[in-house]
């Protein structure tokens, strides 16, 4: 009898751990290439602005905004991007546009991202959410993304 709760406990904890590591995805940088981030910034400076970034190549990437005092702006930029985490990216660029230096933080398990814009006299940080989407005009059946991308490159074909 007193082995009941034991065993249930066993169980509970089994199945817990289990989905939290169906949830896990082992993002690599190469895995954006032709992906879209649609971001918006909840907190910090800049709340409610959001931007549309492609991401054109290994190296190059274009971020448009949508709102925000920088709405109807776009640039095409070079970056880095560097692995942290089994789920997190951290991607950085430097902007003509506005003279500003930006470092984000992706976390492609929670779908939130950190960012840090470096200007000559000020810094800002940011939190906020984004999503992906296949950029327009890119065909993939999805074989070589990570399974988080693989319902969004299906559903848009």
């Amino acid at each position: 009898m007193r082995k009941i709760p034991i065993l249930l406990f066993f169980i509970f904890f089994v199945q817990i751990t289990a989905c939290g590591m169906a949830q896990q995805v082992d993002i690599q940088p190469e895995d954006l290439v032709g992906k879209t981030l649609n971001e918006t910034w909840r907190r910090g400076s800049f709340v409610g602005a959001s931007y549309k970034t492609s991401i054109l190549s290994s190296t190059h990437m274009r971020w448009y905004a949508l709102t925000g005092n920088l709405k109807g702006k776009s640039e095409e930029v070079e970056y880095e991007c560097t692995k942290v985490g089994r789920e997190i990216l951290q991607v950085s660029w430097r902007e003509k546009t506005t003279g500003s230096q930006a470092v984000v933080t992706y976390n492609f398990k929670t779908m939130k991202m950190f960012g840090v814009i470096v200007e000559e006299e000020r810094d800002f940080l940011l939190q906020g959410t984004f999503t992906i989407e296949q950029s327009k005009g890119e065909v993939s059946d999805g074989k070589d993304l990570p399974e988080l991308f693989k319902k969004e490159a299906t559903s848009d074909q």
